[in-house]
C-alpha cells in the first residue's frame, strides 16, 4: 500500500464514524496563546449555560466570539487551583429573579480543538499519532494553576510518568509540586511535564477531589499547571448534572449530554495546538468530576454514546443557554455572523418562571450612574431610541428576531450613546437582551406598552425581560418542557429536541 494512500482510507473510516481517538502526548504540545471567550455558555452558557461562549461564521474558519464559549484565557500564575467556574454566561439553570448576568454554555455567556469529523490531511494524520482510549478521544481538562504543593492518591496507588510518558516511580500517595521549571515529585525535581495515573481503574483523588483518567502537570513561569487528561465519556458524566438538571426528563438529559460532546469536540478541534481543550468554568462547560456525577444523567451519556452533532460533516459549536424566553435567536444578530445552524425558532421554556420572565426597577439617576460608570454617560437622561418589543418572527434594525436588543440609543443633555445588547446587559446587570423599558409605568399591572421618555424628575425605570443568557442553540429550560411531549416508547425523542434547536444538522455515532 502506498503512504500516500493511507490518508484518504482514515478519511474515509472516519466518515463511516468507526474510528477510534485518543489524546495528544502533554510533551507534543507547544505553548498557548491567549484567545477569546461560552457561550455555552455552552453558552455557558452563559447567557444561562453554555455553555456558551466562539462559533464559526462560515463553518470552517470564523472569527464569531460567542459570550459564553470564549477559548479559555490565557494562563497566569495563580496562588490555588480553581475548580469550577460559576460567573460567566454559562451557569448552571436556575430559576431565580435576580438581576445579576446569569454565567455555559455554554452555554449559557456564553460561550472553542481535535475532532473526529474533520477530514482535511493535516488532522487526520493527527489522528493516526493518538492513542486509543477505549475508542473515544481524550480531552484535557485545565483544572487550575498553583504555586503550593498538592497532594495525589489514589486506591490502587498512583504511577508517575515523565514527559515522555515513561514510567518513574509508584506511590500510594504522591506530594507534588514546582521547583524552578520543573515538577517535583515527593519533594524531587523530575521533568518539565509530568502525567500521573491510578495503577488500576480510572480515578485518583486530586487534593480531596475525585477525577477520572490521568492527571499532568505542566511546570508553566514558575506555576503548575495541573490539566486532567480524561475520556470524552467519563469527562461528560462530570459535565452534563452541572448544565443540566438531574431530575429533568430523560430527554432533555440526553439532548444536554449530546449538546456538551458536540461543544467539546468542537473545542478540542479549535485549541488543538493548545496546552488544554477546555476549563471547568463556564468559559466551555462546569465540570464537577465524579463528585458531581449521577445516575440520570450518565444514564443520558451512556445512552447517547458517541453521538455527535454535525453541520458539512463537522461538529457544530453547540451553544446553549438557560432560558430562550419564548424564542431563541438568529447568530448574525447577536455577534454579527451567521451560522446556518444556529437560528431562531420558538421555545419551550416554561412562560411562568422567573427565568423566562422578569422584571428589573431601577431609577433615572441610577440609569445615569451605570452609564457614567462605563463611561457612556450623556448627561440628565431625556430619552431612549428604541423599537418597542413586540411579538417575536421579525427582526427590525435594532432588534433580533427573537426581540433581543441589537442597539439602543440613549439621548442626554450631554448627547447621545448607542450601545449594543450584549453591552447595555452587561452595564445594566441583566439575564438577557430581550427586554424593553418602562419609563414611570409598571409593565405588571399596565397595558405593557413601553414607555422610554423620561420627565426629568425622579423617573422610576422598570425593565421587564424574558429568558436567561444569550439566547443562541438549545435552551435546556425549553428542551425540559419539550421532553414532556415525549411518548412512552419513543427513546429518542431528544434528536427532535435537538434538530428543533439547531436548524439542518444531522446526528451521527461517530465512535
Amino acid at each position: 500500500m502506498k503512504t500516500k494512500q493511507l490518508p484518504l482510507m482514515i478519511m474515509t473510516t472516519l466518515l463511516l464514524g468507526i474510528h477510534s481517538f485518543g489524546t495528544v502526548d502533554a510533551a507534543q504540545v507547544v505553548g498557548k496563546s491567549g484567545t477569546k471567550p461560552a457561550v455555552s455558555k455552552s453558552s455557558t452558557g452563559a447567557t444561562g449555560k453554555s455553555s456558551v461562549k466562539a462559533v464559526r461564521g462560515t463553518v470552517g474558519k470564523s472569527t464569531f466570539k460567542p459570550l459564553v464559549t470564549k477559548p479559555a484565557p490565557k494562563v497566569t500564575a495563580q496562588s490555588n487551583v480553581k475548580l469550577k467556574g460559576t460567573t460567566v454566561a454559562n451557569a448552571k439553570p436556575k430559576v431565580a429573579n435576580t438581576t445579576a448576568v446569569k454565567p455555559k454554555i455554554t452555554t449559557s455567556t456564553t460561550a472553542s480543538r481535535v475532532t473526529a469529523t474533520v477530514v482535511t490531511k493535516n488532522q487526520v494524520e493527527q489522528v493516526t499519532t493518538r492513542v486509543r482510549v477505549e475508542n473515544t478521544p481524550d480531552v484535557r481538562v485545565l483544572l487550575g494553576s498553583r504555586r503550593q504543593d498538592a497532594s495525589v492518591s489514589s486506591a490502587s496507588g498512583v504511577t508517575v510518568l515523565n514527559s515522555a510518558k515513561g514510567k518513574i516511580e509508584s506511590h500510594k500517595v504522591v506530594s507534588v509540586g514546582i521547583r524552578g521549571n520543573k515538577i517535583a515529585v515527593n519533594g524531587k525535581a523530575i521533568d518539565s511535564v509530568v502525567t500521573l495515573k491510578p495503577a488500576s481503574g480510572d480515578i485518583f483523588t486530586f487534593e480531596g477531589k475525585s477525577y477520572r483518567g490521568a492527571l499532568t502537570l505542566r511546570a508553566n513561569n514558575g506555576t503548575m499547571m495541573v490539566i486532567n487528561e480524561v475520556p470524552l465519556e467519563s469527562y461528560l458524566y462530570g459535565v452534563v448534572p452541572q448544565e443540566a438538571i438531574p431530575s429533568w426528563p430523560a430527554a432533555a438529559l440526553e439532548a444536554q449530554a449530546v449538546a456538551a460532546r458536540t461543544y467539546a469536540l468542537h473545542t478540542m478541534e479549535q485549541n488543538k495546538n493548545q496546552l488544554y481543550d477546555v476549563s471547568t468554568s463556564t468559559d466551555h462547560q462546569v465540570y464537577g468530576g465524579v463528585s458531581g456525577e449521577t445516575h440520570s444523567t450518565t444514564a443520558a451519556v451512556n445512552h447517547t454514546k458517541g453521538i455527535v452533532m454535525l453541520y458539512n460533516n463537522r461538529p457544530i459549536n453547540a451553544l446553549f443557554h438557560s432560558d430562550g424566553g419564548g424564542y431563541t435567536e438568529d447568530s448574525v444578530n447577536v455577534w454579527g455572523n451567521d451560522i446556518p445552524y444556529l437560528k431562531g425558532v420558538k421555545d419551550y421554556s416554561n412562560s411562568s418562571s422567573s427565568a423566562s420572565n422578569w422584571t428589573v426597577s431601577t431609577n433615572r439617576h441610577a440609569l445615569e450612574g451605570k452609564l457614567n460608570a462605563a463611561s457612556k454617560g450623556v448627561g440628565k437622561l431625556k430619552s431612549i431610541q428604541l423599537t418597542p418589543l413586540g411579538n417575536p418572527g421579525k427582526a427590525t434594525s435594532d432588534r433580533g428576531v427573537s426581540g433581543r436588543i441589537k442597539s439602543a440609543t440613549f439621548v442626554g443633555t450631554a448627547g447621545k450613546v448607542t450601545l449594543s445588547g450584549d453591552d447595555l446587559r452587561g452595564i445594566l446587570g441583566l439575564k438577557s437582551t430581550l427586554f424593553d423599558f418602562y419609563v414611570n409605568h409598571n409593565p405588571v399591572s399596565s397595558t405593557g406598552k413601553s414607555y422610554h421618555t423620561f420627565t426629568g424628575k425622579n423617573d422610576t425605570v422598570f425593565i421587564k425581560g424574558y429568558g436567561w443568557g444569550h439566547g443562541l442553540g438549545m435552551s435546556q429550560w425549553g428542551a425540559a418542557e419539550m421532553a414532556k411531549k415525549a411518548g412512552s416508547g419513543d427513546t429518542n425523542y431528544y434528536q427532535t429536541i435537538l434538530k428543533h434547536y439547531y436548524s439542518g444538522i444531522t446526528l451521527k455515532k461517530m465512535y
